[in-house]
């Protein structure tokens, strides 16, 4: 092995602990629990006890993972409470360093254990991926599938059908992690469908195959919480107070914004609700209720969902598109900030490094499309993730969505980066052995 690879390899053991120790060291910070938090724990909760399921609002993977944890550990709950050292923020711990491994394998297998190690060294010291870990939100687990979702994918497509089922199941787990992860599988069901190896016909019908093994693997989940919710749930319920929020442009798609938009009649309709927190989106979503007698809560949201697209999608499409950007920059442009506690280090210095980070990281991918743009094990991720962020930025999207979706683009920075500065040192190589060549021929 050439020495610069154990270099690497060093490094890359170094980074990866590095990344355990900071997590470590960030568990116990968290000063306050979301109605996220509170919301995948009551789920959690509920399964330890097997009585049945909270709210399908949230995707079920992280309470799943929380209530196997407990489960092997003896616990008998998942206890919500703040500054917390409990079984779910080690299972957040574990999460982290599998994604750590699968981030290096990924980025190694395309461009080498430099690539590998660039990746993990960024996953590891990224700040709000270090904040992460104390908390009880679905990211930790979000970030790790949309990695082994790509990446079982790009490692199935050349090879035999079973792989390409353990690649399905795979898919269809991640989408239980986190929702927004369809259009990521619909992407690479595509992606297989448009094969060109082997004929039409075969890349169809190995896109089936890919595809039938996901559907099984989501069918029991979507069936359990169609029975219980007296209606299909596509994985969970929350989809639709989302979109309306992101959709409604006067709030410029942000739900404090919106919250804040809808104050007024709030307090006019239903003033012991005029004092709610800001940001509390339950008071405006029953003023909506309230306009639409007859309706259920869910067919009231989806009615003004569906006004704000004729309203503003097709009536002021300019304006509607300009949110849709902005709301994109707006994910990327602040990184997350620990919503429940405090940072890690100074604000502004972890900050600028923070985006520094995420600037090189889409300087790698833009690369990395461009180098390997006919490599299926690159394109079709950048795609995935490209229309995962598409989607997102349909709904009310913040910082801390980018927080499942970092790893990814982590990863395909790093392949990017890595073949920049190869081609470029060797460049450079190339160019000093002319000049020693040149100046020994000129000497008498």
């Amino acid at each position: 092995m050439p020495r610069t690879e154990k270099l690497a390899l060093y490094l890359l053991a170094l980074a990866f602990v590095a990344g355990a120790v900071l997590r470590l060291h960030a568990i116990g910070g968290d000063n306050r629990l979301s109605s996220d938090e509170l919301g995948y724990i009551g789920d959690a909760d509920r399964l330890i006890n097997l009585s049945g399921y909270n709210s399908f609002h949230w995707a079920p993977g992280t309470p799943i993972l929380f209530a196997v944890v407990a489960f092997l550990s003896g616990h008998s709950e998942i206890s919500a409470v703040t500054h917390s050292h409990g079984i779910a923020q080690y299972a957040q711990w574990l999460v982290e360093l599998a994604t750590m491994v699968a981030a290096g394998a990924f980025a190694g297998r395309i461009a080498g254990v430099w690539a590998a190690f660039i990746a993990v060294i960024a996953i590891a010291t990224y700040g709000p991926l270090i904040e992460l870990t104390r908390t009880y939100l679905s990211e930790p687990l979000g970030g790790l599938m949309l990695i082994a979702m790509v990446g079982a994918a790009a490692w199935a497509r050349p090879r035999d059908w079973r792989w390409l089922v353990a690649a399905g199941v795979l898919g269809g787990l991640a989408c239980l992690a986190r929702e927004d992860f369809l259009p990521g599988l619909v992407v690479i069901v595509v992606a297989l469908a448009l094969a060109r190896r082997g004929g039409r016909r075969r890349a169809v019908r190995r896109a089936a195959i890919y595809l039938a093994a996901a559907l099984v693997t989501l069918a029991p989940w979507v069936a359990f919480a169609s029975v219980e919710e007296h209606g299909l749930v596509a994985i969970t319920t929350g989809g639709s107070d989302s979109l309306f929020i992101g959709t409604y442009l006067p709030g410029d798609g942000s739900q404090f914004q919106t919250v804040a938009a809808f104050k007024a009649a709030v307090c006019h309709r239903l003033p012991r609700e005029c004092d709610s927190p800001p940001g509390d989106a339950a008071p405006m979503f029953q003023l909506i209720a309230d306009e639409h007698p007859g309706d259920t809560r869910s067919q009231a949201i989806t009615a003004a969902v569906l006004s704000n697209l004729r309203k503003y999608m097709l009536g002021r499409p300019i304006a509607f598109t300009e949110m849709l950007a902005r709301k994109v920059w707006g994910m990327w442009a602040a990184p997350w900030s620990g919503g429940n506690g405090t940072r890690l280090g100074p604000g502004g210095a972890a900050t600028a490094l923070d985006l520094a980070g995420v600037a090189a990281a889409w300087l790698g991918l833009l690369l990395a499309l461009w180098f390997f743009r006919r490599r299926w094990a690159v394109v079709v991720p950048v795609i995935v993730l490209v229309a995962v962020i598409f989607f997102n930025a349909w709904f009310g999207p913040e910082p801390r969505d980018t927080l499942r979706l970092a790893p990814l683009l982590f990863v395909l920075g790093s392949v990017g980066l890595t073949v920049a500065g190869a081609r470029l040192a060797s460049g450079l190589r190339a160019r000093l052995g002319n000049l020693r060549a040149n100046a020994s021929v000129a000497r008498p």
